[in-house]
């Protein structure tokens, strides 16, 4: 399950309740994940470990085809979090536990800054 809260950029925030489902996918090759967020949208990640650019990175590929989005990242751990560099976009996983983690979406902003975007509250539901 997760919660997300989006934010605006005149300060305001909406929760809204969705799920994640993760797993192994392409012979166990990849991870893939799912997330459903009814009324916004529904996504699916895939990540693969890629050597060749370089020790512990992987990529990631994010589509979202409610608003007919794809976003490529490379994602590597940095300081006990997970850091998705897309760009103009960094997600990151972080407090990461057994059981619950949570994760952010930044926007990079024509001045160079980063506006959060997004978090979500993530914990596996027995």
């Amino acid at each position: 399950m997760l919660d997300c809260t989006e934010y605006g950029l005149d300060g305001s925030s909406t929760v809204r309740r969705g799920e994640w489902h993760f797993g192994y996918a392409l012979g166990g090759r990849a991870t893939t994940d799912v997330w459903i967020l009814p009324g916004v949208e529904h996504g699916v990640s895939v990540r693969f470990p890629d050597p060749a650019a370089g020790a512990g990175v992987w990529r990631s590929t994010w589509v979202g085809p409610g608003q007919r989005r794809t976003h490529m990242f490379l994602a590597c751990r940095v300081e006990g979090q997970i850091v998705l560099d897309g760009g103009d976009l960094r997600w990151t996983f972080s407090d990461i536990e057994v059981d619950a983690f949570r994760w952010s979406n930044q926007a990079q902003q024509p001045d160079g800054t980063w506006r959060l975007q997004q978090t979500f509250r993530v914990w596996r539901q027995s």
